[in-house]
Formats: structure tokens, C-alpha cells, sequence
């Protein structure tokens, strides 16, 4: 998208794409922030599954006026697939890291999804990528090494864990830019729902616990929270270009960090706040660069989300 086209944006519709953008992210976290609070008496995969089945409610309704039930089957059924099992993984992943860290430790982690998508498009799309964007790569990389322990004596299965997370996040984001122009957002976001709790539902039948009617209903509200914040982002970039709406990808740190302080007790370390600004840094470069070569916008790409250039219904 060119500079000309993100001014010729009306400002109240780049505002409500921010609003929207904010919000969505918000949901995510406080989705996050459910889930590591009810992992301490049941499976992650059972709070998976039941955040999964709620989240479906609010994607469905996206589909209200844009081609209804009919819009969630996708029109490449395998890549579709490939795309939504691996953004299951990316969840299933992330959410056994939040079991086990703080909040902003697996987030520090998640945040290197960028600088892969980077590398993978180059790898396996055959997409030119400038030394710039390689250099903002490596600078993103260093940053997350700083974020979580530059000597690596404090690794644990958290980490382990979290990293996986994102390779499998942006493998997924790297197949959603080969068929996004092509590929309705709800077909996507069904898929990704669907199979996260197909892969979550074994494990946590061979672990159920049965939930109180308040610890359901916490579950239920994840839910909703996580779906909320997929259709937010759907919304939100057809208010506002990509290269508006992505940054605030990173305020999920701010929320991070509240709800480790408040809930959890995490204080966040200085390690952590330094490597965090030279991983924005280099995030932000990456999606300056996205822009001026007009290629889809890394937006969420290690949650799943769609990607804010080519999201639609």
C-alpha cells in the first residue's frame, strides 16, 4: 500500500481501526491471562478446548451479511487445513508456555514471529528480501535473546515451548500469505477454531476435570474474549491500513506486565524492557518495509491472526 493510499484513509476510520486494534489485542491478553489463571486447576488442553468451542460464536457472527455459514468453507481445503492445524499448534503451544511463565517472557518470544515470517517467505516463497529487512531480522532476534537470558542458564520447557510457539505462528502466517488474497478470513479463523479443538480435545478428555459453574463460566468468557479479538482484528483492518493497525500488535506487552504484576505477582526484569525496545524496533522496520514493497503486512503472526492486508470476508 503506498503513502498515498494510507492518507487518502478518512481520520474517523483510521481511529475506530486503532479502537478496534487496541481492543482486540486487549481481548487476546486478557484471554491469555484467564487461561494461565485456570491452568492451575485444570489441563491447558481442556481450557483450550472450552475457549475454542466459545470463541466460535463471535467469528460465526462475522459471517452475518458476507455470505453466511456458506463463507467458512475455504476454497483450498489443504492449505487451509495445513495453515489452521499449525495455528492450533501456535496456541496449544503458547498456552502450555503461559503455564509455566510469566506472561511477558512467552510474549518476548512470541514477538520473534516477525523476523520468521521474514526468513520463511525468503526460504519458501522464494520472496525477495532486502538486507534491510534481514538486518532488522538479526537486530529482532538479538533483542529476544536479551529478553530472555542472554547467558541461557534460566532456559527452561517454558521457553522451549514459547519458541515453538512462534515457528509454528509465523509457518502458518507465511501459508496465509501464499492464499489470504484468495482465502476468505472466516473460512480461516473457522479452520484455525476448529482445529484447536480437534488437536486439544484428546488430551483433555484423558485429563477432564469437571469445572464448577464459575470456573466454566471464566472459561467461557476466555473464550469469548479470544474470539472477540479475532473478529476485532478482522474489523479493524478494513477501518485502517496495515501499516496503522500492526504496531499495536505490541501493547499486548503493556497488558503483559499489568496482569503479571497484579495477578501473578511477576515483576518484569530490566533485560526484559531493554530487549523489548530493540525487538519493537526491528518489528516495526520490518512492517515500514512490508509497506513499500507492498507485500501482506505481519500482523499477530504468531497468534494466528489474519494478516491486516489481505484480512476479508
Amino acid at each position: 500500500m503506498s503513502t498515498l493510499a494510507i492518507v487518502a484513509v478518512e481520520p474517523g476510520r483510521v481511529a475506530r481501526g486503532i479502537g478496534l486494534a487496541l481492543l482486540a489485542y486487549g481481548a487476546f491478553s486478557t484471554a491469555d491471562a484467564i487461561l494461565k489463571f485456570s491452568s492451575a486447576g485444570f489441563s491447558v488442553f481442556q481450557v483450550a478446548f472450552v475457549m475454542a468451542f466459545f470463541a466460535m460464536l463471535p467469528v460465526l457472527l462475522t459471517t452475518i451479511g458476507r455470505g453466511g455459514l456458506a463463507s467458512v468453507l475455504p476454497r483450498n481445503l489443504w492449505l487451509v487445513t495445513l495453515r489452521g492445524v499449525l495455528a492450533a499448534g501456535c496456541g496449544t503451544l503458547a498456552w502450555n508456555a503461559f503455564a509455566v511463565l510469566p506472561m511477558a517472557e512467552v510474549y518476548a518470544l512470541l514477538f520473534a514471529a516477525p523476523m520468521l515470517v521474514t526468513a520463511f517467505s525468503a526460504l519458501f516463497l522464494r520472496e525477495t528480501v532486502g538486507w534491510r529487512r534481514w538486518s532488522a531480522t538479526v537486530v529482532g532476534f538479538i533483542g529476544v535473546v536479551v529478553m530472555i537470558d542472554p547467558r541461557f542458564t534460566g532456559l527452561g520447557l517454558g521457553h522451549f515451548l514459547a519458541a515453538a510457539a512462534a515457528v509454528a505462528g509465523a509457518s502458518s502466517f507465511v501459508i496465509l500469505k501464499k492464499i489470504g488474497a484468495t482465502e476468505k478470513s472466516a473460512a480461516m479463523l473457522f479452520s484455525v477454531l476448529f482445529w484447536l479443538m480437534a488437536v486439544s480435545l484428546p488430551p483433555a478428555v484423558a485429563n477432564w476435570v469437571w469445572p464448577s459453574a464459575a470456573e466454566l463460566g471464566l472459561m467461557a468468557v476466555a473464550g469469548l474474549l479470544m474470539g472477540l479479538g479475532q473478529a476485532g482484528l478482522v474489523f479493524a483492518t478494513r477501518e485502517a491500513p496495515a501499516v496503522v493497525v500492526a504496531p499495536f500488535q505490541y501493547s499486548q506487552m503493556i497488558w503483559a506486565v499489568a496482569f503479571g504484576l497484579l495477578v501473578f505477582g511477576d515483576a518484569p526484569t530490566t533485560n526484559l524492557f531493554v530487549g523489548l525496545v530493540v525487538v519493537i524496533a526491528a518489528g516495526l522496520f520490518i512492517i515500514y518495509r512490508e509497506t513499500v514493497r507492498a507485500t501482506p503486512v505481519t500482523v499477530g503472526g504468531g497468534r494466528g491472526e489474519v494478516p491486516a492486508r489481505i484480512a476479508r470476508l
